[in-house]
């Protein structure tokens, strides 16, 4: 029997995986196609019915002949539909691209394949095997820094945490009781779309936003439009330097993960040291736990850590019980969510 007449009597669940490994392997493509999407804005442009793809070509700046292969591509995944004569309309998968969707994929859709992040994993193999981080390899400094010369990216970037895909936000919310709580200090909280959530369901507390001074700059019209700026703070500062005291309540939000484990113990520290004993501490972050048993975006997202930052990760409870016990903090307790996020709540000893 040849090789080629062996491959013929796989049996079908065989070929089925087969293909799901085939599609996996070109997965980017399909990346990249959302992102063009996401960037001409189809869903919103085919929201109230089908368009002709010529006029919706029209609407987007686009060559009806390249995005009619485009929106027939993706319809092939389920992402629009795309009849005979050429008329685009939505899908149940592309309603998900819509901008405001709840949740939305239209701000993840842009942010993966931006520069920084695409030309970033593009180098993930070298990282495999040196140990460095892609990010600064190629670029030749921190994201931080580069996103703030490169503004673009950076609306992006600020826009996808606001509108996280996972509704991180509203799950935290649902999950933990804030009730009680006078001042919500939330330490990196970037444009403050945590902090609104938090204090549009908690009327009895206020709030504090602390952040990079170009980062907060996004956050007082949002703010102000939630009708909240009387209830919040604006401060601008550098959470390695100090964070402001006076809380009883302080989030860090996807923030731990960015960094190393001295880097953690750091900002930690300084949170401890702008806290009272009793305090608490809500670590908002994808908790790992064994293969199999965590949802598989997890570790994705810990590979797109050690992409972007040197010694970054996502961590386990037990990880995160190191590093609090050794900055002055209780033995933490998890609270799960609705979302992946998970909750790691300690008090200040």
């Amino acid at each position: 029997m040849s090789r080629m007449e062996g491959s013929m009597t796989a049996t079908g669940s065989e070929r089925e995986g087969f293909a799901d490994m085939a599609l996996l392997v070109r997965a980017f493509q399909v990346s990249k196609m959302l992102a063009v999407a996401a960037s001409l804005e189809l869903a919103d442009r085919v929201q109230d019915g089908p368009k002709p793809v010529t006029t919706l070509a029209a609407d987007c700046g686009a060559d009806a002949a390249m995005l009619l292969r485009l929106c027939r591509a993706l319809a092939a995944f389920g992402v629009f539909a795309v009849d005979a004569e050429g008329a685009v309309s939505q899908s149940v998968r592309s309603e998900w691209l819509l901008k405001d969707a709840k949740p939305t994929l239209h701000y993840a859709a842009l942010y993966w394949t931006t520069p920084g992040s695409w030309t970033a994993w593009g180098h993930l193999e070298h990282a495999i095997r040196t140990g460095s981080c892609p990010f600064e390899e190629v670029f030749g400094q921190p994201m931080f820094p580069y996103l703030s010369g490169h503004p673009a990216e950076a609306v992006v970037f600020d826009r996808f945490m606001q509108h996280s895909p996972d509704a991180r936000q509203a799950a935290v919310v649902e999950a933990y009781d804030f009730s009680g709580i006078r001042l919500v200090v939330d330490v990196g909280g970037g444009n403050g779309a945590l902090l609104k959530a938090i204090l549009e369901a908690n009327p009895q507390a206020e709030g504090l936003l602390f952040d990079q001074s170009a980062v907060v700059a996004a956050a007082p019209p949002l703010l102000t439009e939630a009708g909240l700026a009387d209830r919040c703070i604006v401060q601008a500062g550098n959470f390695f330097q100090a964070v402001p005291a006076g809380g009883d309540c302080y989030l860090l939000s996807q923030i731990l993960h960015n960094w190393s484990d001295e880097g953690c113990l750091t900002i930690l520290r300084n949170c401890r040291a702008a806290m009272t004993p009793g305090g608490r501490l809500l670590i908002i972050e994808r908790v790992l736990e064994e293969p199999g048993t965590t949802n598989p975006m997890n570790f994705l997202a810990d590979m797109h850590m050690m992409v972007l930052f040197p010694d970054a990760r996502e961590r386990s409870l037990r990880e995160y019980s190191g590093l609090l016990r050794e900055t002055g903090f209780s033995e933490p307790r998890a609270i799960a969510t609705q979302s992946p996020f998970g909750v790691v709540e300690a008090l200040a000893a």
